[in-house]
């Protein structure tokens, strides 16, 4: 049997004179810092559901953090940066949803974790055995700002950097002959800031309007494909 993992395409780009990938898997790996980059995973919202008499399928938490532990193996990351939103709510936070984070960290033990916190990690206590380093509001590592939104009017005048943010989980609709219209996950770079898509596999999406000058990475099963417009 083939590996799957051959046929994926990955977006090989300059981020603020940087090198980078964009990975199919919703992700951001920093070559020169060896740094895997994610937002919203949004850890328990299946089971935030559930505990709100809502209908959600179980297992996207071991899927999500599967994912994360074949990222960092396949690409030897030796830091893990979250831009917020880790964890979806306080309810969702179950003892088995607990304990497969745990074992996440001690598969990962080696690597340096951060999370930025997001709106929804300030509403949430999160274990202390996660090992997981916390930094209230942005990281600021030149060339790069770690922020989990990126805000014009809220930035310091002084501070420099290219911002790398989440939040509002991108996707563009792609329409194609006979109306046929299909919303799709996306990356999203603009003059000043990068928008992740989100992480997490059950994740809602926000659909985008791109200006000319923006560029849309749009990921499509197994591959990140540049949209030109």
């Amino acid at each position: 049997m083939k590996d799957k993992s051959l046929y994926e395409e990955t977006a090989r780009i300059k981020i603020a004179g940087e090198d980078a990938l964009l990975l199919p898997q919703k992700a951001v790996f920093l070559a020169a810092s060896k740094t895997l980059v994610v937002a919203d995973v949004h850890i328990g919202k299946g089971a935030s559901f559930r505990a709100r008499t809502f209908f959600a399928p179980d297992g996207m938490t071991s899927r999500d953090l599967n994912c994360l532990s074949k990222l960092i193996h396949k690409y030897k990351a030796e830091r893990l940066i979250v831009l917020g939103d880790l964890v979806h709510a306080q309810d969702g936070l179950t003892k088995d949803e607990v304990t497969l984070f745990e074992q996440f960290r001690q598969e990962n033990a080696e690597i340096e974790m951060l999370l930025i916190m997001g709106n929804h990690d300030r509403k949430a206590r999160l274990p202390r055995s996660w090992q997981i380093e916390r930094v209230p509001g942005e990281l600021c590592e030149g060339p790069f700002i770690f922020s989990h939104e990126y805000e014009e009017s809220e930035r310091p005048k002084k501070t420099e950097g290219y911002v790398l943010s989440g939040h509002i989980h991108p996707s563009v609709i792609l329409r194609g002959q006979g109306k046929q219209r299909e919303r799709l996950p996306c990356f999203w770079l603009r003059r000043k800031y990068a928008v992740l898509p989100s992480f997490g596999v059950f994740t809602g999406s926000f659909t985008v309007r791109p200006s000319q000058l923006d560029k849309i990475f749009v990921v499509a099963h197994d591959a990140v494909i540049p949209m030109i417009r």
